[in-house]
């Protein structure tokens, strides 16, 4: 390992720099220091909500909570917790402050672009040209956005880039600890998405060719072993998650699959449609998107030149990817943050691309490939750029709830309702973003919870926007109004 840092000390400069410069031009700084907010603040809010009640209930580490409280006492689970429970450990040690799973998660992503930075310059020699798989990752405002988020995708995501960058490392000078790495980081991005299992399967692909085909001496059965006990460490997981939410009653967490054989033709005409005005262009520029292609081709004419090894894991893993976003079609109505695992496949294809550029472009052809790349890759970050002015502004785009529920806690502890007490909040559709935002456990209007529901089963208070309030079905309740913070009542049951 220190051989590769000194010998990439230049490369992982620049893509330092790069992270540092695009974080700055695409506001960054706003988004690391934001509470859940924005595109999916749903799903945002239940991340935070496990760490926090981590933190503050003092559970175990496979006693997962969340605040909703449709599961029997909020017990669910579905990714591997651990950057939750770590987050919460933070919360312990320098006083809450729910950004540091942003920050946390944007660092591990950043040390996923170093160690691809140092696994591409196994297959790239160019000093300049070794950064661009990096680069090009940093090109992706959904990657780049879910970088500094609460969700596990991108971290996920990082993980088997990291997995990868050993294994390639392994590859080319084959050491125990360098396998053991690679497959121990594979299947925690394994664990807390299962999706990001692709690289895993292809990496095992490649170990059972080399036993069993070539004979291979550097992948003995310790190799198989070591991979299918990885393996077994991720069903054992999904086992652990299945049991703990039949025991904790709480089956709002996708745990299967949602393929396009089950959708109905308008939703798939729907998807398609939103896939191409909305998905892509945060997946990446429309100027790299229509240049795969040629580089596609550009590929099969010099098929030859490929790197056996990138080859290899290259065919599965396509076939993987196809199959991954046919088995989840249904999810990509309005989950954007699904399409992230499938951007192992454009990481290692960007790989054996330049990889092949390399060997097959003259000197001069090859400096003038390196500037036009420079670039379309400023040009292309002015694309990006634009998709985070859509997530921090554009109405369609941004589903903050009432601005009040970020500050309303202080107030709620101030009329004397403990943290610990039940509340309605009938203004929120989703399972725990008012809940996690006032920190106080009970019901939303998710699943059809009506407010006498919520009562039969405890809940003490109501949180109801004004407008609401004055809606036919609360109105009664206007005489039971103990206070108001920023166009929030505050209901007594």
């Amino acid at each position: 390992m220190i051989h590769d840092l000194k010998k990439s000390w230049f490369p992982i400069l620049l893509v330092t720099v790069a992270f540092t410069v695009l974080s700055a031009y695409y506001g960054m700084d706003y988004w690391l220091s934001q509470r859940p907010c924005s595109v999916h603040v749903w799903r945002q809010s239940d991340c935070a909500s496990y760490a926090l009640n981590y933190y503050q209930n003092d559970r175990g580490f496979f006693s997962p909570q969340v605040h909703h409280r449709h599961a029997i006492d909020g017990s669910t689970t579905s990714e591997f917790p651990v950057l939750y429970y770590l987050a919460s450990k933070f919360y312990k040690w320098f006083g809450f402050h729910d950004q540091y799973i942003r920050w946390m998660d944007y660092l591990i992503f950043f040390v996923s672009l170093l160690c691809l930075t140092v696994a591409s310059g196994y297959y790239i020699k160019n000093k300049l040209m070794v950064t661009f798989p990096a680069i090009l990752l940093m090109m992706s405002c959904v990657v780049v956005y879910y970088a500094a988020n609460y969700l596990p995708d991108v971290p996920a995501l990082s993980f088997a880039i990291i997995g990868f960058s050993f294994f390639t490392r392994y590859v080319h000078r084959p050491a125990l600890w360098d396998f053991i790495l690679a497959i121990g980081f594979s299947v925690l991005a394994a664990l807390l998405k299962i999706s990001s299992a692709l690289l895993l399967i292809c990496m095992f692909i490649y170990v059972l060719d080399q036993r069993l085909v070539r004979k291979n001496p550097d992948y003995g059965w310790s190799r198989v072993f070591i991979t299918v006990f990885g393996f077994m460490v991720v069903f054992a997981w999904l086992y652990y998650v299945r049991v703990y939410n039949e025991k904790g009653q709480y089956f709002g967490n996708l745990q299967g699959m949602m393929g396009i054989w089950d959708c109905p033709d308008e939703k798939i005409a729907y998807i398609r449609q939103r896939t191409r005005e909305e998905w892509m262009p945060a997946l990446g520029s429309w100027k790299l998107i229509y240049l795969f292609f040629p580089a596609l081709i550009f590929m099969f004419v010099f098929f030859r030149k490929l790197d056996r090894t990138l080859t290899f894991i290259l065919v599965p893993l396509f076939f993987g990817c196809v199959f991954y976003l046919i088995a989840f079609f249904g999810v990509f109505d309005v989950h954007d943050y699904y399409f992230i695992n499938v951007f192992a496949f454009p990481v290692i294809f960007s790989l054996a691309f330049f990889n092949v550029v390399e060997k097959t472009l003259p000197p001069l052809w090859l400096k003038g490939f390196v500037v036009l790349a420079l670039v379309l890759f400023a040009m292309t970050a002015e694309d990006t750029e634009a998709q985070f002015t859509n997530r921090k502004y554009h109405t369609g785009w941004n589903s903050s709830p009432p601005k009040g529920f970020y500050h309303i806690e202080p107030y709620l502890r101030s009329l004397g309702i403990n943290r610990h007490d039940l509340i309605y909040s009938p203004s929120d559709g989703s399972t725990n973003i008012t809940l996690y935002l006032a920190n106080n456990p009970g019901w939303t209007k998710l699943f059809g919870t009506t407010l006498q529901s919520a009562r039969d089963r405890g809940a003490k208070y109501m949180l109801i926007t004004t407008e609401m309030l004055d809606s036919e079905e609360f109105i009664q309740y206007k005489g039971y109004v103990i206070g108001e913070y920023e166009g929030i009542k505050v209901v007594k049951l």
